[in-house]
């Protein structure tokens, strides 16, 4: 069954229903999904970095902006999802512009959270800069995802 509401999902029931043949959730919600795991990746490896360096001020305030980004990451699944359904309802062009901006919004917090990253690079341990590498390539397919949605629904009849 079917919800607008990512915080209210459990893992299981997500993928469960993204891989079923309702239209909810879809590959934007997905997207943004793959973003708050690139933002928690990224988080991992500050938190680890901080058990070495609790003092380092700069790495606690990468590390809370990180989270923000899980949030809004999360927030921007559960609007992505309401909007596409909006339009899977009327077929507008006004519905269609609505997922447009919710998906740039997405491309947005993408933005910030690579110019995150590129900051991290000095600041955390060896031994978690695999989830720097994963939060890279979540974020570029969070991107890939985005920006094709943004093409279909602006490109549509």
């Amino acid at each position: 069954m079917t919800q607008l509401s990512t915080r209210h999902y459990s893992l299981e029931a997500f993928l469960r229903d993204l891989s079923s043949e309702d239209r909810l959730p879809g590959s934007g919600a997905a997207g943004a999904i793959a973003l708050a795991l690139a933002a928690a990746c990224a988080a991992k490896a500050a938190a680890v970095s901080l058990k070495h360096a609790p003092e380092n001020e700069e790495l606690q305030q990468a590390r809370a902006k990180l989270l923000a980004h899980v949030d809004a990451a999360i927030e921007g699944s559960d609007e992505d999802m309401e909007r596409f359904a909006r339009f899977l309802r009327l077929r507008s062009e006004a519905a269609a512009r609505s997922v447009v901006v919710a998906d740039l919004k997405l491309l947005g917090l993408i933005d910030e959270l690579t110019g995150s990253l590129a900051r991290l690079d000095d600041q955390v341990r060896r031994s978690v800069s695999g989830d720097l590498v994963a939060a890279r390539a979540l974020a570029q397919a969070a991107r890939t995802i985005q920006v094709e949605n943004i093409e279909e629904l602006n490109g549509r009849p």
